[in-house]
């Protein structure tokens, strides 16, 4: 994953064909910098490449035309849009990596999800240059990996088989980022990738209208900004429909409504929902 180092500087590594190349952004006084460090026998055209990916990385690539109109007629977003501005959806380097962090994100908590994608990337990925980075494990190294040793990682058997079954289909699904629709159903016919999985990983990619249905905080989230009231619940609570519903005006730009409220609620301009449950233990069979 990524390290942030002195003055902003963020940096994550990716494999090259001399070894691991780290993509460095820092923040500048008119924009963000971009530098690529690695062995000096890397080619140029792998260098371009791997700049081009450290620009989208960092949102160079994201548009956000019109959003603003999209947005004004409500209140809440207006406010939050005048505030922040529109959110910057970057894009992960290779589609593997964004398939894989939703994968182990699944039915876990975020804390744990973490732990779990650190372990698996010191495990099967390629150590960086730098010393405390390590690359997202290429397709063909994580198809090569047992299901029992990613259960060392807290991966379920479950996930294990998506992860194998998303290396196998890695090119079919590289070739066609940015066709969002296409890339859903490809993911999609994966075993074990569902909505939920899909959306985090069109998120993760730059898709702005890639919504995570399934997710069990996001509906109360999105309800409690854009309305305010209680859900369509029974029981009051807001469900994957009524948010869709509440989404369904700002369609093609969903996901970057979903990224506004929750920026809103880090900056402490939207007030977030009570919990609706305590804090639920981490899983006690991580280790088998």
């Amino acid at each position: 994953g990524p390290a942030r180092g002195p003055g902003g500087t963020v940096r994550r590594a990716e494999p090259g064909p001399c070894g691991p190349l780290v993509l460095a952004a820092r923040p500048t006084h008119d924009g963000v910098a971009c530098e690529v460090w690695g062995p000096a026998a890397t080619p140029a055209d792998a260098v371009e490449q791997a700049l081009a990916a450290a620009v989208a990385w960092t949102g160079g690539h994201d548009s956000a035309e019109g959003f603003g109109e999209l947005v004004v007629p409500h209140v809440t977003l207006r406010g939050l849009y005048a505030r922040l501005g529109a959110p910057v959806l970057s894009r992960m380097p290779r589609v593997g990596e964004a398939l894989g962090r939703a994968v182990i994100a699944q039915l876990v908590q975020s804390l744990e999800a973490v732990r779990s994608t650190a372990q698996l990337a010191a495990m099967v990925g390629e150590p960086a240059a730098a010393g405390d980075l390590w690359c997202w494990p290429t397709a063909a190294r994580l198809g090569a990996t047992p299901a029992w040793s990613l259960r060392r990682c807290g991966v379920s058997l479950r996930g294990a088989r998506a992860l194998h079954a998303g290396a196998v289909a890695d090119h079919r699904l590289e070739a066609v980022v940015g066709d969002w629709a296409l890339l859903d159903r490809r993911l999609r016919a994966l075993p074990g990738v569902g909505v939920w999985t899909s959306g985090e990983t069109r998120l993760a990619l730059g898709d702005p209208d890639a919504v995570s249905v399934g997710d069990y905080h996001l509906p109360s989230l999105v309800g409690g900004a854009l309305d305010g009231g209680p859900g369509d619940g029974p029981d009051g609570a807001w469900t994957d429909a009524g948010m869709l519903a509440l989404l369904a005006p700002y369609a093609g730009q969903r996901g970057r409504v979903i990224r506004l409220v929750l920026a809103g609620m880090r900056a402490g301009l939207v007030r977030r929902p009570a919990r609706r449950a305590p804090r639920a233990a981490l899983s006690r069979h991580r280790y088998w």
